[in-house]
C-alpha cells in the first residue's frame, strides 16, 4: 500500500506520462486488475443482468404502447407516449443506481476481506433504498439538463465545469459509495463526492476514467458485424444479433468492473491506501483526457 498527502505530489512521485499511450496503459491496468478482483467473485456478474432484464422489461411497456398508440408526434396520444418515455427513462436510472449501489456495496465487502454474495450487494442497496430513489430522481433530470447545455455549447460546458469544478459524471462520482458506506442523504453525499475529488485529485478534472476508453474500444469491436449483419440483410441477420448480445455482455462487466474501480478511488481517496492490488500511480491519475 501507497500513502501519499491528500492534494500533493509525494516527494519521490515522478510526474505523470500524458501522453495517449500512457493514459491507455494506466486504463488497461485499472480495467485488468478489476477484472482480477471480478474473477474472485463471478457472481456479482448477476447484478447488472438483473438492472438489464428489468431495463428491458420497463422499456418493453414503451414498445408495446407504440405498438399500439403509434409514434409520436404523429400519434394522437403524444403527450402520453412522451410522460411514459420519461417515466420509462426515470425508472432505468433508479435501476441503473440501485444495481450500482448492490455493486459498490458487495465491492465494499470484499475491501474489507469478506467473500461477497449477490444479497450483500441487495442489501447494501435496500439500506440505502430511499436515499437511492431521491439521487436517482434528482440525478436523472438536473444531470440530463447539465449533459444538454454542455452538449449544446462550449460555453455552456464551461458554466457546467465552473459550477461543479469538473463533469457531471466525474463530479457524482462518489455518490453511491458515500452514500452506501457511511450512510448520509444524496444531497451531502454530492458534496462529499466534489469535496474527496478535490482533495485528492485537485479542483479541476476532466475525461473519462481509464476503464471507460478501455471498454468503448471493446465495444467499438462489435461496430463491423452489427452493420454487416444490418446491411447483408436476412442471410448475415444473426451477426447483428451477436453484435447486440456481445454488447450486453459487456455492458454488463463494465458496470462491474466500474463499481470495483469506484470502489478503489473512494478508498484511495479516504483511507490514501491502494487496495486489491491496483498500482498507486494509477490511482493517482485515473483519467483519460
Amino acid at each position: 500500500m501507497h500513502s501519499t498527502k491528500w492534494g500533493h505530489r509525494a516527494p519521490h512521485e515522478a510526474g505523470p506520462r500524458t501522453g495517449l499511450r500512457a493514459q491507455l496503459s494506466r486504463g488497461a491496468h485499472l480495467t485488468w486488475t478489476s477484472l482480477r478482483v471480478l474473477a474472485l467473485n463471478p457472481r456479482l456478474m448477476i447484478l447488472p443482468f438483473f438492472a438489464l432484464v428489468f431495463t428491458g422489461f420497463t422499456w418493453l411497456f414503451v414498445v408495446l404502447s407504440f405498438l399500439a398508440l403509434g409514434l409520436p408526434p404523429a400519434s394522437p396520444s403524444s403527450g402520453f407516449l412522451y410522460q411514459e418515455m420519461f417515466l420509462a427513462y426515470l425508472i432505468t436510472y433508479f435501476l441503473s443506481c440501485y444495481f450500482m449501489a448492490a455493486i459498490v456495496g458487495a465491492s465494499f465487502v470484499r475491501l474489507q476481506g469478506g467473500h461477497p454474495t449477490v444479497m450483500d450487494g441487495v442489501e447494501a442497496a435496500n439500506a440505502s433504498f430511499f436515499q437511492i430513489l431521491v439521487w436517482s430522481m434528482c440525478a436523472a433530470t438536473v444531470g440530463l439538463l447539465f449533459r444538454l447545455t454542455a452538449i449544446r455549447s462550449d460555453a455552456g460546458g464551461r458554466i457546467v465545469s465552473r459550477i461543479l469544478g469538473s463533469g457531471w459524471a466525474i463530479a457524482t462520482l462518489f455518490v453511491l459509495p458515500t452514500m452506501v458506506v457511511e450512510g448520509i442523504g444524496p444531497l451531502k453525499a454530492f458534496r462529499r463526492s466534489r469535496a474527496l475529488l478535490k482533495d485528492r485529485w485537485g479542483a479541476h478534472q476532466k475525461g473519462v476514467l481509464g476503464t471507460g476508453m478501455v471498454f468503448l474500444l471493446l465495444f467499438s469491436f462489435g461496430l463491423a458485424p452489427f452493420i454487416w449483419g444490418i446491411v447483408g440483410g436476412a442471410a448475415t441477420l444473426g451477426w447483428a444479433v451477436g453484435a447486440i448480445l456481445y454488447w450486453l455482455v459487456l455492458s454488463a462487466l463494465w458496470s462491474v468492473v466500474h463499481g470495483i474501480l469506484v470502489v478503489t478511488l473512494y478508498h484511495y481517496a479516504t483511507d490514501s491506501e491502494a487496495a486489491f492490488g491496483f498500482n498507486w500511480q494509477a490511482l493517482n491519475h485515473p483519467w483519460i483526457r
